[in-house]
C-alpha cells in the first residue's frame, strides 16, 4: 500500500511524523511529499527533506494541519489560499483512493469540497470553521467516512495511523504497534 503524507511550510511536525512512524512500522510504503519535492520548514522549526512529489498512484493521501487556529502566516491557511492541493485532492477522489487528514489538515480537504456533507474531525479550535464548509463535524479522535478518514487535534495523528493499520492489516497488527509505541488507545491497555 502506497501512502503519501503531504508536507508544506508551517505544518505541525507531529501531524505528519506521528502517522508516518505508525504507518512505516506497519511496513506500508510511506513517503513525505511536497508540491515541488524539496524541503519544508515546519511550524516549530524542524526542516524536513521530503521524498519527492505526490505519487499518481498513492492509495492514501494524508494532509497534516498547522497554523490554522493561530492564523500563522505559513501553514494550512496559506495552503488553502494557494489552492495548490485542489487538483491532487480531486485526482485522489476520482481514482477512488483515500483522503485523510490530521488536525486542521481537514480544512485543506474542505477547501477542495471533499468534506461537504461528510462526517469529519478536526482540531477543536476549527470545529466552527469546518462546519461552515458544509462538513458534519464529529468530535472524535478519528472519523472514518469510507474514502475520507479524518483525525482530531495534533496527537490524534497516532490514532489515525493506528486506525489505518487496523483497517488494512487488522486489529492485531494495530495493537502490536500500539504496544511497541507504548501508546494507550481506547481499546488497548498499553
Amino acid at each position: 500500500m502506497k501512502i503519501d503524507i503531504v508536507a508544506f511550510d508551517g505544518m505541525d511536525e507531529l501531524d505528519a511524523v506521528a502517522p508516518l512512524e505508525v504507518l512505516r512500522r506497519a511496513d506500508f510504503d510511506v513517503q513525505l511529499v511536497s508540491d515541488d519535492g524539496s524541503r519544508v520548514t515546519c511550524a516549530y522549526g524542524l526542516t524536513i527533506l521530503t521524498d519527492g512529489k505526490p505519487r499518481d498512484d498513492a492509495d492514501v493521501v494524508v494532509f497534516p494541519g498547522g497554523g490554522w487556529v493561530s492564523r500563522a502566516a505559513k501553514g494550512v491557511r496559506a495552503e488553502v489560499d494557494s489552492g495548490r492541493w485542489r487538483s491532487l485532492i480531486e485526482a485522489t477522489t476520482r481514482r477512488g483512493a483515500i483522503l485523510a487528514s490530521v488536525c486542521t489538515g481537514a480544512m485543506i480537504l474542505a477547501s477542495a469540497g471533499a468534506l461537504h456533507g461528510r462526517r469529519a474531525a478536526t482540531h477543536q479550535g476549527a470545529w466552527s470553521d469546518l462546519e461552515a464548509t458544509g462538513a458534519i463535524v464529529v468530535k472524535e479522535r478519528v472519523v472514518d467516512d469510507g474514502d475520507v478518514v479524518t483525525a482530531g487535534g495534533v496527537t490524534s495523528g497516532i490514532d489515525l495511523g493506528l486506525h489505518l493499520v487496523e483497517r488494512f492489516k487488522g486489529t492485531e497488527a494495530a495493537a502490536t504497534i500500539a504496544r511497541e509505541l507504548e501508546y494507550r488507545t481506547a481499546t488497548s491497555a498499553c
